[in-house]
């Protein structure tokens, strides 16, 4: 036993140290920190209040990605990108690390494909109209659906022409049973077409019979709308969806449940930046109705406000500042939900 524990040890003495030391030549490792110390005060009508202090750690990530040229234009492409967690080290008991976007593909002048985990290309339409991503309290998934991220997904995009792009990718359900039925090729897919030209970004997008993630078997049918213009330094974006029932929307594959899920949002986003400084400001409003054989389960409307500043200290490293508040009204219990966050943190990308 004594010898084979050495063996590891004898191999590494003897190999040239430029071999140790060689690492992945065609790809780089990158990351993000990204740590906030938050105040959420939420104030609940006909029920107690909470008011507490946190440490978030905002979707910190590290990852590799990089390319390999295969012939003249042509490359093997990868990407593996996982959460970090600064806050307390771990998403849940022994899990230190969480996916992210995962794949691995192909690019050329002909477009690119890749399969994998990865962002539905309605999630990513939104380019960077949400000014407050991944915090708490800011990030439009407090009122909008569609911030997905989709397993076992094939993804083509085209190459850009005239500032035009467009990507097509499919989920792969791999299920079917008496609830579900996800087993072909296009059962669920993403798609969307993006126009980008100077300060201009224009999109539009459709998920057809994702799972949202909301909840139990949400499949769901979503069209986004967004928009972005930049005049000097000051920016303007917005971003306009509807949502309904998917095919399998609560495990009813052919409707005969009657359940059903209708939303109506829009997101307002304005940034101004003087010198150092960065002035944001977001606004946002969602209408949802969900019914369960019939009967109306959710019916609430969501409003929310951001205001926020970012100090840049260096080119990949900033301090900032946001305060938020989301109020939800209950239309069925007629109570409502008031959630005021305040947080400052730093961010420091590499």
């Amino acid at each position: 036993m004594m010898k084979k524990a050495l063996l590891p040890l004898a191999i590494a003495a003897v190999m040239p140290m430029s071999a140790m030391a060689v690492g992945p030549i065609d790809g780089k490792i990158y990351g993000k920190a990204n740590v906030t110390i938050v105040n959420d005060d939420t104030d609940s009508s006909g029920s107690s209040s909470a008011d507490e202090w946190s440490l978030n750690s905002n979707a910190s990530r590290v990852g590799i990605k990089g390319k390999a040229e295969l012939s003249d234009g042509f490359y093997a492409i990868y990407k593996a990108e996982y959460e970090i967690f600064i806050d307390d080290g771990q998403k849940a008991s022994n899990q230190t690390f969480s996916q992210r976007n995962i794949y691995v593909g192909l690019s050329g002048s002909y477009g690119t494909v890749f399969a994998g985990k990865h962002d539905t290309v309605l999630k990513l339409s939104q380019a960077k109209v949400d000014l407050f991503n991944d915090l708490e309290g800011g990030d439009v998934k407090n009122w909008m659906s569609g911030e997905t991220r989709a397993n076992n997904v094939i993804n083509y995009t085209t190459p850009t022409i005239s500032g035009f792009s467009a990507s097509f990718m499919t989920v792969l359900g791999e299920n079917n049973d008496s609830t579900k039925d996800q087993d072909g090729l296009l059962d669920s897919y993403s798609m969307g077409v993006s126009f980008k030209q100077d300060d201009l970004y224009l999109a539009i997008a459709r998920d057809e019979n994702i799972d949202s993630s909301s909840g139990a078997d949400d499949f769901v049918d979503i069209t986004r709308l967004v928009a972005s213009y930049s005049m000097g330094d000051f920016t303007v974006g917005a971003i306009i969806q509807t949502a309904e029932d998917g095919d399998n929307f609560s495990g009813n594959v052919d409707n005969t449940t009657n359940d059903s899920y209708d939303e109506d949002s829009y997101t307002l986003s304005l940034s101004y930046k003087v010198g150092s400084w960065k002035y944001k400001f977001q606004y946002g409003e969602s209408e949802t109705e969900v019914k369960a054989s019939g009967t109306k389960t959710t019916d609430e409307e969501v409003e929310a406000m951001i205001l926020g500043v970012d100090y840049k200290l260096a080119k990949n490293t900033k301090v900032y500042g946001y305060y938020s508040v989301i109020e939800t009204d209950n239309n069925l219990t007629n109570t409502s939900v008031d959630d005021t966050v305040f947080g400052v943190g730093m961010e420091h990308k590499f």
